[in-house]
């Protein structure tokens, strides 16, 4: 049976919350009679259902405190609760006694009880400020993991504001994200950056938001999601953060409680606290109040199946680590509480699962202008901080590395050493690697002392361990991993100094490399390192891993986390001649010369393999050969390339694309931004460009990033050189005006080739149509241009026209769809078909052009001198008034072939006067799309006659007309007849009954030549 308090808490939760706030009202002004003691306003003022009966029950006892509520209840106009509360009988010690005067003794305990309830309220508060003072202590300094410094750094002083963005659904919103991601140059910062304070608020556009209770922070490894974390524990409790929203805030490191023996919720939150018996009971009462800070999901070692182990539901249950933090997140235990959880993406996929109504939020990294405050707040004096902030500006590519503050750190840190030590500046690095070698060099060096052997083995060890724990998939290991590849406790202090490992705090025996991307780099320097003849690890007992490069690259992609991945890109960088050479001068270790050939051979066979789905796109193999910086090398690697497709989304892919295409000699088709589905040499058959646009445009797109001018312009003048480029696709990137004019310059060179540009969705304006028409004017190779859906207007049309009515334009195909044209563009449109002989295929649909524009195209065009096979004019405003003018045009040239007028109101009328054009001996039309134009049944006597006459039309569509069954069945009895020539007939989004249906079966049983295809509409 459920106590008082359970009984009373169940009540109170039926309120709502006004009810729920004049409940407390009345409790704090209760009448002073009956013996019944009201309540302070401190105890009622935040405390929810089961605090307030609580402190009901301890103030006044159960009969009281019942016997209050129902009277309150009343007050408050619930007569509903009243009187179920009033009926129903409770197990008192005395149930004929109701609040009466109590004796003195009962009077004194009373105010005793008050009293103790007040010296309890007043410890809680204590506790919480104690509670506060620890976490200021713990979190207020980080160690720094240059261990030259020998000495902790003060967080607020060293940590540098990140960039914060919510996952943002729309497309635009995501490009500006992209455009903003590394600092880029245009833009300082994202539009709106999500601040700390807002990452528990509800979304201000939502009308009835739900209270956020479990936030995601997403990043890349060395993003800062760690220091960010440290952060708000620091910002919280030193009153600047979550104050009204958060009592106390737990920091969990995943991997430590992972490993650690079981324990219950009650023992985590106890070891994060100052006392050896903190009040765990209070404070997880007001779980609502409460924010656990998950930092390191992705280093979880459970695979969290629903199915695996029963969850935790009592926070005094003692559970395994993966367990227990399974259970906070999936909200089994104390679902209340509030959630803060940091993960590599990689490991995104295993946690949503596990979610309900997550927000996820990206970081980003620095800003250009945080880079700048984190060199100031890095070196201790000014003009060091300004003397390596100049010389990395130089050096744009390494520069933008340090939107990543791992990185950022790094590239300090060595500025830092050689600035102690009065060496030159001047050589600076490109790559990761580059600077994952200079930061090794400075370490060894620091070593020296004529120990140059002992650092070599001491650095095999390393290695090997490295890649042991790659191959096993561990970032963990105990000292008897270390003895096993030669490596003493005393070795690894050294490095621990030296930054290469770190102790961790509460695992004494565990070591782990001082961030992933450290152990990847050893891990790919063991494959590097040549093995000195007679030469062992010395206390070895573990059989070491292959140092096949080819069983390296084999399984490369197929670990989970993706391990492999940047394993190989440091070994891309390693074997770099100029880097081989400094790394045998540095480590006296000889560094194998045969990899080069294994790497070269493998991008040659990844390059030649059709389906690129799969690890590793051809994105990640610019990777790895950017890494390498060796451009001869490169050349010979990008000339298995003759077509480039990649996708780019951060301005490193930009920097890592460029690098490679313009080593590059032999790309035939380059298509940035987008990932392409179907040959464009199929293009008739894929039907993808019927009056819509090139067969790019109807391929299936991803988000792409923007390409800046200044990238553009790197990019654009190695193109110009390379006659082998005749395609090039820049759909669905934010060119703008300035890069589209960056490109014009290269279009315009005579070595450039290329013949075929698709320049879809790029953010162009009528001021790029200048540019374009000087190029339509002097390129003798460019035959196929698409603009569509940019906003170019009829003045920008009319600059392109100047340039496509050049004699010697050669440009066969061009595509205006959704290019904001109207009526007035069209007599300049006219003039072109009448003068270009080159121009076939011309696709203007989505353009309010209206039945006075089409008038004026087919009247004013001499038809006779127009070569024009295709027009496209879908959606165009296009009624039957237009028609006759389209009538004409068929009775005049026999150069079209193609007419497509999908989505106009034609109606019957409109189809007869069209009818009688194609009934003329001169019509050649091969192909007519006349879906979604209004047409019924009546239309279907005057299709009949065109059918049994005309002897060119092989295509037909219909579609999505109300042609009823009576108009089909009369298709199909012409269709049947061996005078029709017709070859395909589309019949989709159509209601048919059971006969009709038949009927074209039949018919397709019966002419197997016709291509019938009917998709009924239910």
């Amino acid at each position: 049976m459920a106590s008082t308090r359970c009984k009373l808490a169940s009540y109170l939760e039926d309120l709502d919350h006004v009810d729920f706030k004049k409940f407390k009202m009345y409790l704090e002004d209760y009448p002073p009679q009956g013996g019944c003691t009201p309540l302070p306003r401190g105890q009622t003022e935040r405390a929810d259902h089961m605090d307030l009966a609580t402190a009901m029950i301890d103030f006044n006892g159960e009969q009281r405190a019942w016997a209050m509520a129902v009277w309150i209840f009343g007050a408050i106009n619930r007569r509903d609760l009243h009187e179920k509360a009033k009926q129903e009988q409770l197990p008192w010690d005395d149930p004929a006694v109701e609040c009466r005067e109590d004796s003195i003794e009962e009077e004194w305990k009373g105010l005793l009880g008050f009293l103790s309830r007040i010296s309890i309220c007043r410890k809680k508060k204590d506790f919480g400020r104690t509670y506060r003072r620890h976490v200021r202590s713990r979190f207020h300094c980080i160690e720094d993991r240059n261990a030259r410094l020998g000495e902790s750094v003060n967080l607020n002083k060293r940590y540098t504001r990140l960039q914060l963005v919510r996952e943002h659904p729309s497309r635009q919103e995501r490009e500006r994200e992209l455009l903003a991601m590394g600092g880029s140059r245009l833009r300082d910062s994202p539009p709106g950056p999500l601040r700390l304070e807002a990452l528990f608020e509800g979304d201000p556009e939502d009308e009835s938001p739900e209270p956020v209770r479990t936030v995601v922070v997403q990043g890349a490894a060395g993003i800062g999601k760690t220091i960010l974390a440290r952060k708000i524990m620091l910002d919280w409790a030193s009153g600047k953060l979550f104050q009204d929203k958060f009592d106390y805030l737990f920091y969990i490191h995943c991997r430590e409680v992972s490993l650690a023996t079981p324990r219950s919720l009650g023992d985590l939150i106890a070891s994060c606290c100052p006392d050896p018996s903190p009040p765990v009971g209070r404070i997880v009462r007001k779980s609502s109040r409460i924010l656990f800070l998950m930092d390191g999901f992705d280093e979880l070692q459970g695979a969290f199946d629903e199915h695996a182990e029963a969850p935790c539901t009592d926070w005094q249950e003692a559970a395994p680590g993966d367990a227990l933090l399974g259970s906070l997140i999936r909200k089994r235990l104390l679902p209340e509480a509030s959630l803060l959880i940091t993960t590599r993406p990689a490991a995104l996929e295993k946690l949503q699962h596990l979610l309900e109504r997550p927000r996820h939020v990206e970081v980003l990294g620095f800003s250009e202008a945080r880079r700048r405050e984190y060199f100031f707040k890095y070196f201790s004096g000014e003009a060091q901080a300004r003397a390596a902030l100049a010389l990395i500006q130089e050096n744009e590519v390494l520069f933008t590395m340090c939107f990543i503050p791992l990185v950022c750190w790094i590239v300090c840190t060595g500025l830092k050493q050689r600035m102690d030590s009065g060496e030159s500046l001047a050589q600076t690095s490109k790559t990761t690697t580059a600077v994952y070698v200079f930061f090794l060099s400075c370490l060894l060096q620091a070593q020296g002392g004529g120990h140059e052997h002992q650092l070599s083995a001491h650095l095999r060890g390393l290695c090997s361990l490295a890649a042991a724990g790659i191959w096993n998939q561990k970032v963990l290991f105990e000292e008897c991993d270390l003895r096993s590849h030669g490596l003493q406790e005393g070795d690894v202090s050294a490095f621990l100094r030296m930054n290469l490992f770190q102790k961790e705090v509460d695992c004494e025996k565990l070591y782990s490399f001082v961030h992933m991307t450290f152990q990847e780099f050893f891990a790919a320097m063991y494959y590097v390192l040549e093995e000195e003849d007679g030469e062992g690890l010395a206390g070895s007992r573990e059989a070491l891993p292959s140092r096949d490069v080819a069983v390296l690259l084999e399984n490369y992609g197929k670990f989970e986390k993706g391990y492999l991945i940047f394993v190989v890109r440091f070994l891309f960088g390693l074997v770099n001649q100029e880097r081989t050479s400094y790394l045998e001068k540095r480590l006296s270790c000889r560094v194998s010369q045969q990899i080069r050939v294994a790497l070269l051979r493998w991008i040659e066979a990844k390059a030649k393999a059709k389906k690129l789905q799969a690890q590793p796109s051809q994105l990640e193999l610019f990777y790895c050969l950017y890494e390498m910086q060796e451009e001869g090398f490169v050349r010979r690697a990008m000339g298995h390339f003759p077509k480039i497709e990649v996708n780019l989304s951060t301005r490193m892919d930009h920097v890592v694309s460029s690098f490679c295409i313009r080593n590059c000699r032999s790309v035939q088709t380059l298509s940035l931004g987008f990932l392409h589905n179907s040959p464009k040499e199929e293009e008739e058959e894929a039907g993808a460009e019927e009056g819509l646009g090139p067969p790019a445009a109807e391929a299936h797109r991803t988000p792409s990033c923007s390409l800046t001018p200044n990238f553009c312009r790197g990019l654009f003048s190695a193109l110009g050189a390379t006659q082998t480029l005749t395609e090039l696709d820049l759909s669905d990137n934010v060119l703008g005006d300035l890069g589209l004019s960056v490109l014009c310059e290269t279009l315009r060179n005579p070595g450039c080739g290329i013949r075929r540009l698709w320049l879809g969705r790029c953010g162009l304006s009528h001021q790029c149509c200048s540019d374009l028409s000087s190029v339509l004017s002097n390129s003798r190779k460019l035959v196929e241009l698409d603009l569509s859906d940019n906003p170019l207007g009829d003045f920008g049309a009319s600059l392109l026209c100047q340039g496509l009515a050049h004699p010697c334009c050669p440009l066969g195909k061009l595509w205006l769809v959704s290019c904001c044209l109207t009526s007035v563009c069209c007599e300049d449109l006219a003039s072109v078909l009448s003068a270009n002989c080159s121009l076939t295929r011309l696709y203007i649909g989505e353009n309010a052009l209206g039945d006075v524009g089409v008038g004026a195209l087919c009247d004013k065009v001499r038809w006779p001198e127009s070569h024009l096979q295709k027009l496209g004019l879908v959606n165009s405003g296009l009624t039957s008034m237009g028609c006759s003018a389209l009538a004409s045009v068929l009775r005049t040239t026999q150069s079209l072939t193609h007419l497509y007028l999908r989505g106009n109101a034609l109606g019957n009328a409109g189809l007869k006067l069209l009818c009688e054009g194609l009934l003329h001996p001169s019509s050649k039309l091969r192909m007519l799309e006349l879906d979604n134009c209004s047409l019924t049944s009546h239309s279907c006597w005057d299709l009949a006659t065109v059918l049994t006459s005309n002897r060119s039309l092989w295509k037909l569509s219909l579609s999505n007309n109300d042609l009823g069954d009576l108009g089909v069945m009369m298709l199909c009895e012409v269709l049947r007849q061996g005078t029709c020539v017709l070859h395909s007939l589309q019949l989709n989004e159509m209601y048919f009954n059971y006969e009709t249906r038949r009927a074209l079966e039949t018919l397709q049983e019966e002419k197997p030549e016709l291509t019938l295809v009917f998709e009924p509409s239910w």
